[in-house]
């Protein structure tokens, strides 16, 4: 029996309920073979996309920094299963219904599962029909907690026996191949891998083995370096890391070490991924639109010549600057930062926000569509913030800004 499992952007083996159906199957019939299948439609590609362009904001597109960890998760996965002797598949520029009829083209597939997106619970953790538009609402009416994961599995209890595929099956491309070049700026806030391992790894060193989660509610507004927050979100983004993993470990830290602020804002955090994503299943189009789930009207300006400078830190406001000239360079820049660009371009250049949230989408290591439309969607006022219902968006003051975050110029020097 051949049994296929499509990784659907899940680059992990850990706590995967679809993985353990699959090996369920496979003991009942001991002539098994697994095989795995990674799909890549064109999400990936060396040309700067047009952010002007009225695309759907649904169809993802992913620059330079998220691919290369991409490929090293990939590069890892397809190293951990070749190890038990099953091989991992890498269509690239094919949806995963075309990955799927070459495959039956070349060999039976007697069984296919796929991957589930992480989330911390697999239903309704709030009522659709009653489902809250603010994040406060959301964490106030839960009732449940979220799902337990499931343990990795063993999987060298099978006897692999040999497939026979076409060579570029096997293939994980590597950055050049998509017109990338990568080089590792040392002032990088996130110069981790991206693989499962190092993901387990980047959780045991914040949680366990420094003080890191007991100060992350004090540390988390800082800027520089990699111990001011967890840096999870990278994995997150790619599913090397379950969220449920992620919050269980957060759980552990609590029964050795007690229950503290850092730990209980790591936990709120994690809330807000899941909040965003139940809000894009309830309100839909909506959650991407213009005018958000508020349906509330947006004024803007179509300067491509703003938007252009503001790529290229050439606002002449220093703090901006910094930070896309960070995120330019590594992929990365902190939450803090985040909020003031975008501040800044919706509120200042008076520009669509949507432009400023492709952008996002193309450069940032961690960007998630959920996640990063939700929060531009919330800076410009039409989407989840509370204060903005039926008053003004929320605004950052560039300048206080400064003063009690970067009061030394620290942040805004390394960067400049």
């Amino acid at each position: 029996m051949n049994i296929l499992i499509s990784l659907n952007h899940q680059l992990r083996i850990d706590d995967q309920p679809a993985l353990q159906e699959a090996l369920a199957l496979a003991k009942r019939h001991p002539d098994s073979r697994l095989m795995f299948l990674y799909s890549e439609l064109a999400s990936t590609s060396p040309q700067t996309p047009d952010f002007f362009s009225p695309l759907h904001p649904r169809s993802r597109i992913r620059g330079p920094h998220q691919t290369r960890i991409v490929l090293q998760a990939l590069q890892e996965l397809k190293s951990k299963l070749a190890a038990v002797g099953i091989p991992l598949f890498c269509f690239w520029n094919h949806s995963e219904e075309e990955a799927l009829d070459l495959i039956r083209k070349h060999l039976p597939v007697d069984a296919y599962f796929s991957f589930e997106a992480s989330r911390l619970f697999s239903n309704w953790p709030i009522p659709e029909a009653q489902f809250p538009r603010t994040f406060t609402d959301f964490r106030k009416g839960l009732s449940l907690a979220p799902d337990e994961p499931i343990p990795e599995p063993v999987l060298d209890s099978l006897k692999p026996s040999p497939i026979t595929a076409p060579d570029e099956w096997f293939k994980i491309k590597s950055l050049s191949d998509f017109g990338f070049h990568f080089s590792a700026d040392p002032r990088s806030s996130f110069p981790f891998q991206g693989d499962e391992m190092s993901a387990r790894s980047r959780i045991d060193s914040y949680f366990f083995n420094s003080e890191g989660l007991k100060n992350y509610k004090t540390t988390r507004n800082g800027m520089i370096g990699t111990e001011y927050s967890s840096k999870l979100s990278p994995f997150l983004a790619i599913g090397s890391l379950s969220v449920r993993r992620a919050w269980s470990e957060v759980l552990r830290y609590e029964s050795i070490q007690g229950a503290n602020p850092g730990s209980e804002w790591m936990k709120f955090e994690l809330l807000w991924r899941e909040f965003f994503l139940w809000s894009e299943q309830k309100f839909q189009d909506r959650f991407y639109a213009l005018q958000g789930i508020q349906n509330r009207t947006y004024s803007y300006q179509e300067s491509q010549e703003r938007f252009i400078s503001w790529t290229r830190t050439e606002t002449g406001q220093p703090l901006v600057d910094a930070n896309i000239r960070e995120l330019n360079a590594t992929g990365f820049i902190s939450n803090r930062g985040r909020q003031n660009v975008a501040s800044y371009f919706v509120h200042e250049l008076k520009l669509p926000w949507h432009w400023g949230a492709r952008y996002f989408e193309w450069m940032l290591i961690d960007s998630s569509m959920t996640q990063n439309y939700g929060n531009w969607a919330y800076l410009a006022g039409v989407g989840s913030d509370p204060r903005s219902f039926g008053s003004a968006p929320r605004y950052f003051n560039l300048e206080k800004q400064s003063q009690d975050y970067d009061p030394e110029g620290t942040y805004q020097k390394l960067w400049l």
